[in-house]
C-alpha cells in the first residue's frame, strides 16, 4: 500500500509510514465484525469505545517497569497510551490511525510469541526499549497545554477507535510490526537488525524523509570519550590511533550500511 502525499503531509506521516512501504506482501484486515466506512465526511466528531472480540487477545497485561506492578487493560485502551507515546498528536489524524493499527498488530503478536515476561505475569511492557512504550492518561494530559488536554485525548480515542479489530497480517498471521520515526532514506532488512529473514521486512526506499528534523546528524567524540563508550559495550575494546587501518569496514548491507568491521 502506498500512500501518495502532498508535500506539507510528508514528514507528518513519516513516523509511521515505514510500515506501509516496509512491507513487500502484507494485509490490514478487519476481525470478524464489520466497522463503518472509514471516510472522513462520513465520519463522527468522536468516536466512542466499543468493546470488540479478540478473542485471545482481549486484555493485555502490562508490566510497568518503573514500579514492577502489573496491570490489566482492555486491548484498544490499552492503546490509547501507547499511540500517545509514541507519537506527537498533532501529526495527522492518518498517521496516528496508521500508529494505532501497527501497535495493535505488534501487541496482538507479542502476547502470542514473546514471553520475555512471561516469568512475571505480563505480556509486555511500557518501555520503549524493551517492548513500546507506554503512557497513562493521566500523565499524558499533564504534558499538554491545559487548553488542549480534551481535544488531544479525543484525536487519540478516535486514532484507535476508528480503526477497532484491524490488524496487519501475512500468511494470515500477525506480523513482527516493527516500528521507528527515521529510517535515513532507505529501510534495513529485519537480517541485520533483529535477526531472522521475514518476507515482509526487507529494505526499501522511504522517500520524504528528508524534511524530518532527525534525518541527518552528527556526532563528534574526542579519542577518549569514544574509548568509554566502546568499553560500554564492549569491554576488551582497544585502538592505536596511530595506526591508519586499525578500523577497516569488510562488508556493507546491501543498503550501504555496515555490517562488519574489524
Amino acid at each position: 500500500m502506498i500512500f501518495k502525499l502532498r508535500k506539507k503531509f510528508k514528514k507528518l506521516l513519516i513516523y509511521v509510514v515505514f510500515v506501509l512501504v516496509f512491507l513487500k506482501a502484507f494485509q490490514v484486515i478487519l476481525l470478524p465484525k464489520t466497522l463503518p466506512a472509514d471516510s472522513e465526511d462520513e465520519l463522527p466528531e468522536r468516536f466512542l469505545y466499543k468493546e470488540f472480540d479478540y478473542g485471545d487477545y482481549k486484555t493485555v497485561k502490562l508490566l510497568h517497569t518503573d514500579t514492577g506492578e502489573i496491570e490489566e487493560l482492555p486491548l484498544d485502551i490499552y492503546l490509547y497510551g501507547v499511540v500517545s507515546a509514541e507519537m506527537p498528536v498533532d501529526f495527522e489524524m492518518e498517521a496516528l490511525k496508521a500508529q494505532a493499527i501497527v501497535a495493535r498488530t505488534y501487541t496482538i503478536y507479542q502476547i502470542a510469541n514473546n514471553k520475555k515476561h512471561e516469568n512475571v505475569g505480563a505480556d509486555i511492557c511500557d518501555s520503549s526499549l524493551c517492548c513500546q512504550a507506554w503512557i497513562s492518561k493521566d500523565n499524558r494530559m499533564a504534558r499538554w497545554d491545559e487548553k488542549l488536554r480534551e481535544d488531544n485525548w479525543i484525536k487519540i480515542e478516535n486514532s484507535v477507535n476508528s480503526t477497532i479489530g484491524k490488524v496487519i497480517l501475512y500468511e494470515g498471521q500477525p506480523i513482527r510490526a516493527f516500528f521507528h520515526s527515521n529510517s535515513g532514506g532507505m529501510t534495513e532488512a529485519s537480517r541485520y537488525v533483529w535477526g531472522g529473514d521475514f518476507h515482509y521486512l526487507q529494505a526499501v526506499e522511504t522517500s520524504g524523509e528528508e524534511a524530518y528534523s532527525s534525518y541527518q546528524s552528527e556526532l563528534r567524540l574526542s579519542k577518549d570519550e569514544l574509548i568509554v563508550k566502546m568499553k560500554e559495550n564492549f569491554s576488551d575494546f582497544n585502538i592505536n590511533f596511530d595506526e591508519e587501518n586499525w578500523i577497516q569496514i569488510l562488508e556493507n548491507t546491501e543498503t550501504s550500511r555496515k555490517s562488519k568491521s574489524n
